[in-house]
């Protein structure tokens, strides 16, 4: 824990942005990494572009870029140290101000290799879309906001705007040297948006890829790469969002019909990207955003832009078959072949074509997980450690200290695992499924044992997790319980085209990979009815989903994790009927009879929602009969049995042998059979009934997909759509925000030792600042405040430093953000815009935080859940 704490208090300690009015100046928790100095501002609609030149004049006020389609606004910096941005948020037209942040590519994660991508167009349609229907994305443009693309890849046409090439549009807006450890990050964008990362010709491959090892699902659309990520330094290849908004607006201002945004930062549909891309839906343009790789910390991990209103929001499915690299233990019980994953990255590649010894390290769990100093010289040793307890990139540090020359990871849930490090540690690190790993601890507990790794060795085998959700991806509904995503795609291991100087070919996994597969079948959809709009083709996209079965419980797979399920473009081009809307989103329900549907009057008081569906048939010719179906998924709980939380949810059923009615999510319809006439539409109303059966305590996520079984006139065959539907299980505006107090959190630490500070009796607090207060988020918070109180009067003394925060994200020991760390001293402000600073008076004082509850209204004593520390003595 130690390494976590410090790590996350230099972040918290360096930040000093803090925010004011809702709805004005907009303020980030202090994990989150901003530009010192730089804002974005949004005006009002209805100001004319005239109004930056009021900045203009302004003193000790640059204005860097002018945002005049995807955004009215600007982003300035300013010069001034002490500058208070509570003066832009008060000037006449300003809507929003937003200090800059940092943003990365949607995480990848190194995989097992894939070769066999029809097969993975043959699952989703696209095989045979492009062999019945000949469409390819011809005539369709689409704008890849990521980091770069290696033009020069013989897959990807090798050219760069020449005439037939299919890189037409783009740019660089950052070029190889921008470090976000700056104080002023250098950009110096290049001629060109040659990729040095990876990520963006990965992403390229799956959309553009000509042949032979990569097809991409849509290769003879027209592209366009706005490089808006760099190189990695020291591991990293970031950006901020000032800049994000330079690339997406000149993708829009392009005329690209789809634009793909492998990236994702923040949980909330107020992040100014988000804005920027709910505005670029309204004017016509298709969004496609991943929804992220946090699916290790449970519900609600999605995150911006792809939480934004009208943009389609991508999950994952693992791919079919993978090509992993075989590694050889032997031992003197023999020898065993494993399956080792291969990493993206041919800087560091995991080759030994001797016999390597191999170690787990000795001492308790932290030591078994890596996630501690190792007590062994490693050298000239591949180290063997168990997924959890840290990141990658820590157990990849703490091995590389101790002398070893690689690591192998074993995952700690049952499949195969593809981590991914950065390249600031120079050692090779790969991953391995629980069954492989028990062969290996096994192995090595029963004596010595090395391993052998061939390079350029390979083996194709089949996934035993193929075509399910893909375990690092991130799980809805949205921070406001929308249902996100709304539909997923092969998105774990995937084999894809990556720069030449990188090793030509990649493997990876992550939402940002199951991305472009769903802008390259929106390409498909364009081209083959060019006449619909952006609403028309998400409903296509979306109803035409094949739910995805749980193979532990044989219901489907809860459309918070799926969306409407795996995509089929054959079947959305082909289909000849419409849904509005394709999604209910039910957020939560009160208990009440059900009103309007005199044949449920017998349920008694439930939880129920009624919805009104909108049904067209785009057939001319013919009526269609429909009838409708409840397909209940799995329901999803953080809460365990035994009352304690859990990071990775809880599934009913758990047990399919005996599973009673009222567990189960129920819909009813008094029209549930309806013919419409040809080129006519209808409504259907929807009675959804949540789970009576399951406990409101238990804080459960249910859904499910309501199955329209369609047949038209003189035909014999019938087809079947889905409307997927989702809620929350009890009154969400009651949920505890804080984290669970098995988490040891909140807790006041100690920032040198990264200890927790048990006795507050004898503790003294200056201004030396080697205390804080760190405390984590089991659901998303619209507001956080943290103050100083005095113990003898109970009233607040003022907000802590950067202890006013708006618009949080979940924390969880896996997700990109564990926890958020405080500094406690006797510095406080007195006001919400946190200028008004102030020392405290000594004496005793504790620690309050006060988290808003869902949908809770800021004004409202009642609608924040509280915490207390004891008390404790300030000089």
């Amino acid at each position: 824990m130690t390494l976590l704490v410090l790590s996350a208090l230099v972040v918290a300690f360096c930040l000093g942005i803090a925010g004011v009015e809702a709805g004005r100046l907009i303020s980030y928790p202090p994990h989150i990494r901003t530009k010192r100095g730089s804002y974005i501002v949004e005006f009002e609609s209805h100001i004319p572009k005239t109004h930056v030149s009021r900045f203009h004049a302004m003193s000790d006020v640059s204005v860097d870029r002018h945002f005049t389609k995807v955004l009215n606004g600007i982003s300035v910096s300013v010069s001034k140290r002490d500058f208070d941005p509570s003066h832009f948020a008060q000037m006449d037209g300003v809507k929003r101000v937003w200090p800059v942040r940092y943003y990365y590519p949607a995480s990848t994660l190194s995989a097992a290799s894939n070769s066999s991508s029809l097969y993975l167009h043959h699952a989703t349609g696209v095989e045979k879309a492009l062999k019945e229907l000949g469409v390819d994305g011809k005539g369709i443009k689409i704008g890849i906001v990521d980091s770069g693309v290696d033009y020069n890849h013989p897959e990807l046409g090798g050219c760069w705007k020449t005439e037939g090439c299919p890189w037409q549009y783009g740019e660089d807006f950052i070029g190889d040297k921008y470090n976000e450890a700056d104080a002023i990050p250098i950009i110096e964008p290049n001629p060109t948006p040659m990729d040095c990362a990876g990520h963006g010709t990965h992403v390229s491959g799956i959309l553009a890829g000509r042949g032979p090892q990569v097809r991409g699902v849509a290769p003879g659309a027209t592209f366009g790469m706005y490089r808006v990520f760099s190189c990695p330094i020291n591991g990293e290849g970031g950006s901020s969002d000032d800049i994000l908004l330079q690339g997406i607006e000149a993708a829009f201002e392009d005329g690209h019909d789809i634009i793909n945004l492998s990236l994702g930062g923040g949980a909330w549909s107020e992040e100014p990207v988000a804005v920027a891309c709910a505005q670029i839906v309204q004017q016509g343009v298709v969004v496609v955003a991943a929804l992220g790789n946090d699916g290790a910390g449970g519900l609600q991990t999605g995150s911006a832009p792809a939480i934004a209103r009208g943009v389609i929001s991508v999950g994952s499915v693992d791919n079919w078959n993978v090509t992993s690299k075989p590694g050889i233990i032997t031992s003197a019980q023999g020898t065993q072949k494993i399956a080792l994953s291969m990493p993206g990255d041919s800087k560091y590649p995991f080759d030994f074509d001797s016999d390597t010894p191999l170690e787990i390290p000795a001492g308790g769990e932290d030591s078994i997980v890596g996630c501690a100093n190792y007590t062994e010289n490693m050298s000239g040793k591949i180290v063997v450690v168990k997924r959890g307890g840290c990141t990658f990139n820590e157990k990849a540090l703490y091995a590389y200290t101790a002398g070893a020359i690689g690591v192998i990871c074993y995952n700690n849930v049952a499949g195969d695992m593809s981590p991914a490090v950065s390249n600031s540690v120079p050692i090779p690190f790969v991953g391995i499924s629980d069954d492989d790993g028990k062969h290996v601890t096994d192995t090595l507990a029963a004596g010595k044992a090395t391993v052998k790794a061939p390079k350029g060795a390979r083996e194709i085998s089949p996934s035993k997790t193929g075509g399910q959700i893909s375990l690092f991806s991130s799980i809805g509904p949205s921070a406001e319980l929308d249902m996100v995503p709304l539909i997923s795609a092969p998105g774990g291991n995937i084999w894809s085209t990556y720069p030449q100087k990188l090793g030509s070919y990649a493997s990876l996994s992550g939402t940002s990979m199951a991305t472009p597969y769903i802008s390259g079948t929106v390409a498909l959809l364009k081209q083959a009815r060019p006449d619909l709009d952006v609403r028309a083709i998400t409903r296509l996209l979306v109803s035409n989903g094949k739910p995805i079965t749980d193979p532990a419980t044989g219901l489907k797979t809860t459309p918070f994790m799926s969306g409407a399920g795996l995509v089929n473009i054959y079947d959305a081009i082909k289909s000849r009927v419409q849904f509005d809307p394709p999604v209910l989103s039910l957020n939560d329900s009160k208990i009440s009879h059900i009103q309007g549907y005199s044949k449920l009057e017998s349920l008694g008081s439930v939880r129920w929602a009624a919805r009104t569906i909108s049904i067209h048939n785009t057939d001319s010719k013919k009526s269609l009969h429909l009838s409708l179906s409840n397909a209940a998924a799995n329901s999803l709980s953080m809460i365990l049995a035994n009352g304690s939380f859990s990071y990775t949810p809880r599934t009913w059923p758990a047990d399919t042998s005996s599973v009673s009615e009222d567990t189960l999510p129920q819909v009813y319809s008094p029209n549930a059979e309806k013919s419409i006439g040809p080129g006519k539409s209808c409504s259907v109303t929807v009675f959804i009934v949540a789970p009576k059966g399951l406990k409101d305590l238990e804080s459960w996520y249910y859904g499910g997909f309501i199955n329209f079984t369609l047949q038209w006139d003189g035909e014999k065959t019938t087809s079947t759509q889905v409307v997927s539907y989702g809620g929350y299980n009890g009154d969400s505006t009651i949920q505890d925000v804080l984290s669970p107090p098995s988490d040891g959190l909140p807790a006041l630490v100690d920032t040198v030792t990264g200890e927790p500070v048990n006795d507050l009796s004898t503790l003294v607090i200056d201004n030396n600042a080697t205390k804080a207060i760190l405390f984590g988020l089991s659901i998303p918070s619209r507001l956080v405040e943290i103050m100083l109180v005095d113990a003898a009067t109970d009233k607040s003394a003022g907000y802590m430093v950067q202890g006013y925060n708006e618009y949080l994200a979940r924390t969880c020991p896996e997700c990109s953000v564990p926890y958020v760390g405080v500094p406690l001293t006797k510095t406080v402000f007195t006001d919400s815009k946190l200028t008004n600073v102030t020392q405290v008076p000594a004496g005793k004082y504790h620690v309050r935080i006060r988290a808003l509850r869902p949908f809770g209204d800021t004004s409202v004593d009642s609608d924040y859940q509280v915490w207390n520390s004891g008390d404790f003595t300030i000089a």
